[in-house]
């Protein structure tokens, strides 16, 4: 992947706010950035738009909104309404894509949790469209679909973003999708226009906790090398986010961790074009 492609999400440095994981991030070389919603709130729209703007630096996701079996407690449109301030304060900070959580099925049951999913994204896809923002559905690894994410494949998310139409992408998650044995034939040369970001990190084997314990790339049991091959033969060319959630790496030092995944982007984009 080309340097200028590539950002760090902020979840993996949780311990920076906002303006230290700017000037962390590019001492590293790295202007990309995941923003997370309370860490932009902390910081201000305003003033993050312009830390963001004098340090040149890029926004390939905001994260998150939609997650229907947090929100229904709060009432009718409470999902709509949040994807509708997600949005607007992804215009505000230039950032390409809102990470779109679905929220899990326990509640409502699967079938009926997905198509709560499928007319949340009918409405809120043009708002998307006319802001210059994706929404970006995010499909979750199926050990998480009764209670955080009710869509679990690539091919999901495709066609839901298909129903959906203009305003809505996917974001592809190494963590959820890796496994998946239908994940190259899902990123045709015809399906990467909806890709809007793709999140790096690995599987942790034996792994200890479903949501906080994401490897660095290259010490996990995903085919990194293979996925970034084929997204690259097959024409991607959006950002890639290194987005680890991981008690372990978060106890680490913030320089420490960046500097290590940055050395191992390096290593995985020398695999794929040696």
């Amino acid at each position: 992947m080309m340097r200028e492609r590539l950002a760090i999400n902020q979840i993996t440095t949780p311990a920076w706010s906002l303006e230290e994981a700017i000037a962390g991030y590019a001492r590293h070389g790295v202007r990309g950035i995941g923003v997370w919603r309370d860490k932009l709130a902390e910081c201000g729209v305003a003033r993050a738009r312009r830390l963001l703007r004098d340090a040149d630096a890029w926004v390939p996701s905001l994260c998150k909104a939609g997650d229907l079996a947090l929100l229904r407690g709060r009432g009718p449109g409470a999902a709509l309404a949040d994807c509708r301030r997600a949005i607007d304060e992804a215009a505000e900070i230039g950032a390409g894509a809102v990470v779109f959580v679905c929220g899990g099925g326990a509640a409502a049951g699967l079938e009926r949790a997905r198509a709560e999913v499928r007319d949340l994204l009918r409405e809120a896809a043009p708002l998307a469209a006319q802001a210059g923002v994706t929404l970006g559905i995010e499909p979750f690894h199926p050990m998480h679909a009764a209670e955080r994410g009710c869509v679990n494949t690539l091919a999901q998310a495709l066609r839901l973003c298909q129903e959906a139409g203009p305003g809505c992408g996917v974001v592809l998650d190494v963590f959820h999708t890796w496994w998946d044995p239908d994940l190259y034939d899902s990123l045709a040369p015809h399906c990467l226009p909806h890709i809007a970001t793709v999140q790096l990190c690995d599987w942790r084997v034996p792994t200890r906790h479903p949501v906080n314990d994401r490897a660095m790339m290259g010490d996990g049991a995903a085919d990194l090398a293979g996925l970034l091959a084929c997204l690259a033969r097959n024409g991607y060319a959006g950002p890639y986010e290194v987005e680890i959630f991981s008690t372990d790496w978060w106890e680490r030092d913030p320089d420490e961790v960046v500097r290590i995944a940055v050395d191992r982007c390096r290593t995985l984009e020398a695999a794929i074009t040696a």
